[in-house]
């Protein structure tokens, strides 16, 4: 564990200097780690699968008793919030709100002289571009994620239940549900991993984008 902690943190020290390691480091690691087990947590035996059944809309709805964190949205929107608001305090430490908003809005290229001038609207509307996408950084976070999570637990459910859904004899059905479901097991841990190393990674490509140009 202690090697893999070095590793992850020289990675992410490599990417944004010493200082901005040292204070994003535990936002970072936790965020892969809490995602990942988050992600594995689903394909345990029950999660997903043990529950009740309520009427919703006149159909007959299982309601599982457990859950992976991350299939819920409420779950990925809070967390892609709370590292848009670390990220924007971090970035307010580093750069302050004058150079944020310069290096939003100013033109870039060292321009002088009339051109300057020509440039000035055309960077404007960049910036509002850019505005823009910062917004919309914790939807596209958390839609990725919990669309991913939530679509794979769809998807082994559904390979479980592939004999009834073709009408197959019972002992057919069982067999079925045992060894139909075993590569997408496989599948559903990688994208598990993957899920999780995006997630991080885009917080911490954001966090360079914005701060590492002027630690160097």
């Amino acid at each position: 564990m202690e090697a893999v902690v070095e590793v992850f943190y020289g990675s992410v020290e490599g990417i944004l200097g010493h200082k901005m390691a040292h204070k994003s480091f535990g936002l970072l690691g936790t965020l892969f780690i809490f995602i990942l087990i988050s992600n594995w947590f689903g394909l345990l035996p029950g999660v997903g699968s043990i529950g009740w059944h309520e009427v919703v809309h006149g159909q007959e709805v299982l309601v599982p008793l457990l859950r992976p964190g991350t299939a819920d949205m409420n779950m990925t929107i809070a967390m892609a919030v709370v590292s848009m608001v670390l990220w924007f305090y971090w970035t307010m430490q580093v750069t302050g709100p004058v150079a944020f908003i310069k290096e939003l809005f100013g033109v870039k290229g060292g321009m002088t002289g009339p051109i300057l001038f020509l440039l000035v609207p055309l960077f404007l509307f960049v910036g509002v571009l850019e505005v823009v996408s910062i917004l919309v950084r914790p939807v596209s976070l958390s839609l990725r994620l919990y669309g991913n999570i939530f679509a794979g637990e769809n998807m082994l459910a559904t390979m479980i239940n592939i004999g009834h859904l073709f009408h197959c004899p019972q002992w057919l059905t069982s067999v079925l549900s045992c060894i139909v479901p075993v590569p997408f097991y496989f599948l559903e841990l990688l994208i598990g991993f993957l899920q999780a190393m995006v997630f991080t990674l885009l917080v911490l490509v954001y966090l360079q984008l914005s701060t590492s140009h002027e630690e160097h």
